[in-house]
């Protein structure tokens, strides 16, 4: 998993967990901690502020939610925004297989696309024959 898929999971994770916690105060310190060196482009800024927007919008959903301790985090995720929740991350996930055409950056971009879109992403091939396919 790309460093910048993790990080915004991570977030949406403490953010649906324990939202009480969450005030304006750390997601600023949370974006600038993300681009702490630089190395944030242009186009993936865009992605993260997105993902930003949506872990404020899953505070104030599990806020004021009744008690929902038997869901997973990516569950109370899916509960509260779906797929929409998905999309930023699914795009910096891109960005990042685009760059480095790993086995990691394909399997984060195939799993948060069948989460987007409900279908298999490239109709299910495997890493192998993609990579085969990108030369």
């Amino acid at each position: 998993m790309s460093n910048r898929v993790r990080a915004v999971e991570s977030l949406y994770e403490a953010v649906v967990m324990d939202p009480e916690r969450w005030n304006e105060q750390m997601f600023v310190d949370w974006t600038d901690s993300f681009d702490s060196d630089g190395s944030v482009s242009r186009v993936e800024a865009k992605y993260i502020r997105r993902a930003l927007r949506t872990a404020q919008a899953l505070r104030t959903f599990w806020q004021d939610a009744p008690d929902r301790s038997d869901l997973t985090w990516d569950s109370r995720v899916d509960l509260a925004l779906g797929p929409k929740a998905w999309r930023p991350v699914l795009e910096l996930a891109r960005i990042q297989l685009r760059s480095s055409r790993s086995e990691d950056g394909f399997i984060d971009v195939a799993r948060l696309f069948r989460l987007v879109n409900g279908e298999d992403y490239l109709d299910g091939i495997g890493f192998d024959e993609w990579i085969r396919t990108q030369w």
